[in-house]
């Protein structure tokens, strides 16, 4: 296993630990040079157009959320899946978005820890972890209402397979309507990662511009 690999996923857990360095959501509408920047440093937010620019890839990992229906006052579990990525990827480290209306089950509340369900796409990793971003929040979460979960693992080899990556768990408010649907989403935060073996910036590029997000629909 590479030693800068494991510092990279410990510092990116400090980071989300204070939530002192994450900045503002990139959109998957973006459009132009600046939509992807260099993710070696997870710090604020750049303000303008990286130096160098990343071709993306013109295949590669695609994670997606898939939608789940649930009655008023349940626990949703909202699995994240990824295909096409059998034995092609080492570490991951990105955020999820959802309706802040909707509360995470926690495993640790005081350290933040999200509960969580591995998959079989994780079975081979060495670690991972899930949290709840509260403090520092970025204008777009606080404008928006939205929660967010910053989710990483770590493979010592390309170990990551297809299927479900992790599930996690969102409450359903009591009074929730029939019909009312939350958006569950993807979010980029500078410092995300997916990465390979190879450190392949192309095939990363393709991952972050073509995740789909899903939604709870209560019954």
């Amino acid at each position: 296993m590479k030693i800068s690999r494991i510092l990279a996923v410990v510092s990116t857990m400090a980071i989300m630990a204070s939530m002192a360095a994450c900045g503002e959501k990139k959109s998957n509408t973006d459009t132009g040079e600046n939509k992807i920047i260099m993710y070696d440093k997870p710090t604020e937010a750049p303000t303008k157009a990286p130096t160098e620019y990343v071709e993306a890839a013109a295949d590669g990992p695609r994670l997606y959320i898939e939608d789940v229906t649930v009655k008023a006052g349940e626990t949703a579990e909202v699995t994240i899946y990824i295909e096409n990525a059998e034995l092609a990827w080492d570490m991951c480290g990105f955020h999820i978005t959802y309706p802040d209306i909707l509360k995470p089950e926690m495993l640790d509340e005081e350290n933040r820890y999200v509960r969580k369900k591995m998959g079989e796409a994780s079975e081979y990793n060495v670690g991972s972890v899930a949290m709840e971003w509260r403090d520092n929040k970025t204008e777009y979460l606080t404008s928006n209402n939205l929660g967010s979960i910053f989710f990483t693992e770590l493979f010592d080899a390309d170990h990551g397979l297809n299927g479900a990556v992790v599930t996690l768990f969102l409450q359903i408010p009591e009074d929730a309507a029939s019909g009312t649907e939350y958006p569950v989403d993807f979010m980029y935060v500078e410092g995300d990662m997916f990465s390979n073996q190879a450190d392949d910036k192309a095939m990363e590029k393709y991952v972050f511009e073509n995740w789909r997000g899903g939604k709870i629909i209560v019954e």
